[in-house]
């Protein structure tokens, strides 16, 4: 019988990372949680793992990996299960060198749904709040 997993992990980002280095970090950190879930439970035929990322009190998804564990066997390198989220770098303030300083404001909300719904209710024509 095929059993799945899935595991949300969160990293802590500080000022002094550049978003690069946090995307290595998150990868090795879904690499070592996969590998380890594979080898603790050998029932197990596919995980899910997703990372997000905390940053200036922000908390926002940077990457999501899936795998069997037969192509895992076949192939560890995280970077071929693995999605990541477009959005992640901007969300998390971290911000190219060549911005211009009348960039620097506060940027435009940005709403971001859920990975596990397509739409919330609050939008949902047929939501009442009653």
């Amino acid at each position: 019988m095929a059993e799945t997993k899935e595991s949300y992990l969160t990293l802590n980002s500080d000022d002094s990372q550049s978003f690069a280095g946090l995307v290595q970090q998150a990868e090795d950190l879904a690499a070592l949680s996969i590998a380890r879930q594979f080898q603790e439970n050998p029932e197990l035929t596919v995980v899910t793992v997703i990372i997000t990322a905390t940053r200036s009190r922000q908390l926002v998804p940077v990457l999501r990996s899936r795998v069997s564990r037969r192509d895992w066997q076949k192939d560890s390198r995280i970077e071929l299960w693995t999605r990541y989220f477009a959005d992640a770098k901007l969300l998390l303030g971290f911000r190219d060198s060549n911005v211009s300083a009348a960039n620097t404001g506060p940027s435009p909300a940005i709403n971001v749904p859920a990975p596990s719904r397509s739409a919330s209710r609050q939008n949902d024509p047929g939501f009442r709040d009653d």
